[in-house]
C-alpha cells in the first residue's frame, strides 16, 4: 500500500549552511542532496510485498578500486579505481553483478549502504517498464496514437498523429529544449512547476500536468523524424498509464513492478504539489534495490527467485538493431563515443550489436548491462555537471574496463 512520507516538504536541508531546495544541486551539495529528496518534495513510499530476495554472491571478489582504468582527462595515463571513482566519476556508490553475482559492492562519499538516492532518469527506464506491461496486457498498443489514451492532448494540433512508440523513443516531434547549460530552456520552467526550485517571483506553480498541457504545444519535428530528449515525455506516458489503469501511477509501481522484485526497503517517490509521481526523474532507491529491479532484464524480466515479472520479448526489443532508431538518434544527437547507439523504449543502447544498453540519469547515475557478458554494472554518483562528453567518456571508460577484466 503505498504510503504518504512527506505531505508538505521543508525548505532547508541544513540551515547554518543554507543549503536547501534552491541550490540543492549545486555541485558542492549534491552529496547531501540526492539523498534527501524526502525532505524537499512531496513524497510517496512504494512498498515490498515479501521478504528480500537475497542478491546472490559470486565466487570471487572483484577488487575494483585496485584496478587501473584510463583517465579521460589525460589520454595515456591510468588511474587507480578508487581515485577513478572518486575524483573522476564523482561515485557515490557502486555494484558489479557478474558471473552469477555480486562481485563487488562499494559505498564512498558519504553514502551508506542504507541510503535512498535518487536515480533521477533511470525512472524513466522503470516508467517504461510499466508500458511494455500495459502492451503485453493488451492494454496499450505501441502504433495507437498517444492522444487515444490521454484525451486532453486531442486539444493540442501538435500531439495530432504522435504514438505511444514516438513518445517511447523520444521521437514525438514537440517543440522543447533540454539544455541544462541554457537558463532559457523548457526544462528550468518545468522544473519549477514540477517542484525541484521555488518558483520564480510571479511564476505560477501549475504542477506536471498542468505545465505539459500548458506549454507543450508545439511541433519542432515530424513525429518519428528524429531523437529530442524531453523528460516531460515520461510523464505524459505516466499519465496514459494512469488512463488506462484508472488508478495511480504510484500504485502501479510498487503493484506491478516494486513490490515484485524482493527489494529490501520501500522506494521513495517524490510527486509534484498535486501528487502526482515524478515519472521522469524521482525515484529514490537503496544502492541494493536498485540493483534488484536492474536484474529484471539481465534474467529475462524474472526476479531472483524466477518469477515472470517483465515480459522477456521487451528485453529483445532494446537490442534489436533498429536502422530507422539509428538514423533518428545521430539526427538528433551527434554521438562520437558511441556511433551506433539509439534511444529505445526510455533507454540508451549503445551498443545494440554487443547488446550492451544503459539507464542514464544526471550527474552519474547509471544500471548498465552486457547481455553477452551477463554483467551489470550499477552506480549512483555526485558528478558535477548534469551530463556531458567528459562524464559519458568516464561511464564508458568504468564500463568497458571492468567488462575486459572479466
Amino acid at each position: 500500500m503505498v504510503k504518504k512520507i512527506t505531505d508538505t516538504p521543508g525548505s532547508l536541508l541544513v540551515p547554518d549552511l543554507n543549503i536547501g531546495r534552491q541550490n540543492w544541486d549545486a555541485p558542492e551539495h549534491l552529496a547531501l542532496g540526492q539523498l534527501q529528496m524526502a525532505s524537499l518534495f512531496p513524497t510517496v513510499a512504494l512498498e515490498t510485498a515479501t521478504a528480500a530476495h537475497q542478491l546472490p554472491i559470486a565466487p570471487r571478489d572483484l577488487e575494483v578500486p585496485k584496478m587501473q582504468f584510463p583517465d579521460p582527462l589525460k589520454p595515456g595515463v591510468k588511474l587507480a579505481g578508487e581515485d577513478f571513482l572518486n575524483r573522476r566519476l564523482f561515485n557515490d556508490a557502486l555494484i558489479v553483478f557478474g558471473e552469477g553475482g555480486v562481485l563487488h559492492e562499494s559505498y564512498r562519499n558519504g553514502m551508506q549502504s542504507e541510503d535512498r538516492h535518487v536515480i533521477h532518469s533511470c525512472t524513466k527506464s522503470l516508467c517504461s517498464m510499466l508500458v511494455a506491461m500495459a502492451v503485453e496486457e493488451g492494454k496499450m498498443v505501441r502504433q495507437v496514437t498517444i492522444e487515444s489514451y490521454i484525451p486532453a492532448l486531442a486539444e493540442i494540433p501538435a500531439w495530432r498523429g504522435v504514438t505511444l512508440q514516438q513518445v517511447l523513443d523520444m521521437q514525438a516531434g514537440i517543440e522543447y529544449s533540454e539544455d541544462y547549460t541554457d537558463p532559457d530552456a523548457h526544462y528550468w520552467r518545468y522544473a519549477r512547476a514540477a517542484g525541484y526550485y521555488p518558483p520564480l517571483p510571479g511564476e505560477q506553480v501549475l504542477g506536471i500536468k498542468g505545465w505539459m498541457l500548458n506549454n507543450l504545444t508545439e511541433r519542432a519535428a515530424k513525429p518519428g523524424s528524429a531523437f529530442s530528449y524531453n523528460s516531460c515525455l515520461t510523464n505524459i506516458l505516466g499519465m496514459a498509464l494512469e488512463s488506462v489503469y484508472g488508478t495511480g501511477l504510484a500504485e502501479l509501481f510498487e503493484e506491478k513492478l516494486y513490490s515484485r522484485v524482493g527489494a529490501e526497503t520501500s522506494a521513495y517517490f517524490n510527486t509534484d504539489r498535486y501528487g502526482f509521481p515524478i515519472a521522469e526523474g524521482q525515484l529514490n532507491l537503496r544502492l541494493r534495490d536498485f540493483t534488484r529491479v536492474a536484474l529484471l532484464l539481465l534474467h529475462g524480466g524474472r526476479n531472483l527467485v524466477g518469477e515472470q515479472v517483465l515480459p522477456a520479448a521487451f528485453i529483445r526489443r532494446l537490442t534489436d538493431v533498429d536502422k530507422s532508431a539509428q538514423r533518428a538518434y545521430q539526427a538528433g544527437v551527434s554521438d562520437g563515443l558511441f556511433s551506433q547507439a539509439q534511444y529505445k523504449e526510455q533507454y540508451w543502447v549503445l551498443d545494440p550489436q554487443r547488446q550492451q544498453f544503459a539507464m542514464l540519469g544526471i550527474h552519474g547515475q547509471f544500471a548498465w548491462f552486457d547481455l553477452e557478458r551477463q554483467l551489470l554494472i550499477v552506480g549512483v554518483g555526485s558528478f558535477p555537471a548534469q551530463d556531458g562528453k567528459l562524464m559519458m567518456a568516464t561511464l564508458s571508460a568504468l564500463w568497458q574496463t571492468v567488462a575486459a577484466s572479466l
